[in-house]
């Protein structure tokens, strides 16, 4: 029987394409919650601090998880206005994301991470902004598998009614990030002046946006830290191996957060960090949380922040790009959003650290079993058939007797989603043709991968 790589995500796609067909409007069923989490609390938002980020009642501060509002200009105020109006006397129903858990539920600025819920509407806040044309769809959270079908779905509705952002954008910052071959920064964010917010959510808020050297602890006694310009640039670096650079006039220097890779794809890891810092000049920064340790590794090399000419940091972008897992044994700034990005690179198998982690190679009965199921719930009933066709197995057919033009072209659109999409996985599978037919063959829509 012929076998396929799959991630697991073909029913995704599916079901956002359902969502899309049967009109979904934001708001859970009755009786069912979408984040896969625990409410926490029914309160109040007293206001709106950025497009993606509000303050509640009780002065706690919240990043609604997978969108991104504009970081500047007119439109980020138009979101921020957008996510007040929806919020002005609203109830609502706060819930965390199961799969945050391993990072308390916190953003790299100590945002706490959730979903929103409109009350009495159930309408997620979330995908309301999106689907306004407020935000962007953020891949970089964590979140269910259903909570991103919604969102995606109102991404796509916003972007065919050109709403709001849409009417000028064809890309979201991601997008464009990943067009350019790097991966994108969320911006600072930080807590506005006058916002009224209790003791420990302030605390939480700002630990994570000290200025560098801002409430480092003392370096230990004998142990002052090697002097560093962090104005300074280097060129004509060597690349050790994915953690570890050796950098002329400082000597090697290790990447904070990123675990070296000494495995069979150790060699793999190395040639992408150095394709990343080929022929650029980087500039080095310490870690104020490093200090105590004087800045140094266990070996006695610098530990460091790099960051690219063109102000990304590479340590993220390692972890991001899955070539190297993230080291837990250092604290440090940023390690909240490296354990995320680390996750969703694991997730998608993405890069040499993850690619080959988790066998991916399953039956041809089991994603039948998968997408038969969801097309059934698309059209309503069963009646789909997934197969692989061709000489080489090289063709993917889907069918069912309701498949027509525009179901066909809507569904591989939703494949076709960057963010989470299915296309690059297929492709890598040696899928060179997706088909989709009526269930006796009669009309064949292809689209060639």
């Amino acid at each position: 029987m012929p076998r396929l790589w799959v991630l697991g995500q073909t029913r995704w796609a599916a079901t956002a394409l359902a969502a899309l067909l049967l009109g979904f409007a934001g708001a859970a069923p009755a009786g069912a919650q979408v984040a896969t989490g625990a409410s926490t609390k029914i309160t109040k938002v007293k206001r709106a601090l950025t497009g993606d980020t509000v303050m509640l009642d009780d002065g706690a501060i919240v990043r609604l998880i997978g969108i991104l509002a504009p970081p500047s200009g007119p439109a980020a105020e138009q979101a921020r206005a957008r996510a007040q109006q929806l919020i002005l006397d609203k109830t609502v129903e706060v819930w965390l994301e199961n799969q945050n858990q391993d990072i308390g539920h916190r953003d790299q600025y100590g945002r706490q991470l959730s979903y929103i819920y409109l009350l009495p509407s159930r309408k997620m806040l979330n995908a309301e902004l999106i689907r306004d044309g407020d935000a962007f769809f953020f891949s970089q959270h964590l979140m269910s598998l259903r909570a991103k079908n919604i969102l995606l779905a109102a991404e796509y509705q916003a972007r065919q009614a050109k709403r709001g952002i849409w009417a000028q954008a064809t890309e979201s910052p991601e997008a464009i990030a990943k067009r350019e071959g790097r991966v994108y920064e969320e911006p600072a964010f930080t807590v506005p002046e006058d916002a009224d917010v209790t003791d420990s959510a302030s605390q939480a808020v700002q630990v994570n946006n000290q200025p560098d050297g801002a409430g480092a602890a003392p370096s230990a006694p004998g142990r002052e830290p090697p002097p560093l310009d962090a104005k300074a640039t280097y060129g004509n670096i060597r690349v050790e191996s994915c953690a570890v650079l050796d950098v002329p006039g400082l000597g090697p220097v290790a990447l904070i957060g990123v675990q070296n890779n000494t495995g069979k794809s150790g060699e793999a890891a190395r040639v992408e960090v150095a394709k990343l810092v080929q022929g650029k000049r980087l500039r080095f920064e310490y870690d104020p949380v490093n200090a105590a340790r004087g800045h140094q590794d266990r070996d006695g090399r610098r530990l460091v922040y790099a960051f690219l000419p063109d102000g990304a940091l590479l340590n993220l972008q390692v972890v991001a790009r899955g070539i190297a897992d993230v080291d837990i044994d250092y604290d440090f700034k940023h390690k909240t959003s490296m354990l995320t990005a680390r996750d969703s690179a694991r997730l998608n198998e993405t890069g040499p650290r993850w690619r080959n982690d988790i066998p991916r190679r399953v039956s041809l009965d089991r994603i039948r079993a998968s997408i038969v199921q969801a097309m059934s719930e698309q059209f309503g009933r069963a009646g789909a058939r997934i197969e692989l066709i061709g000489d080489e197995g090289n063709i993917l057919r889907i069918s069912h007797d309701l498949i027509d033009q525009s179901s066909a072209e809507q569904l591989y659109k939703v494949l076709a989603i960057s963010e989470g999409g299915n296309l690059p996985l297929l492709r890598s599978s040696g899928i060179q043709e997706i088909q989709f037919t009526d269930a006796k063959a009669t009309k064949i829509f292809r689209f060639p991968l």
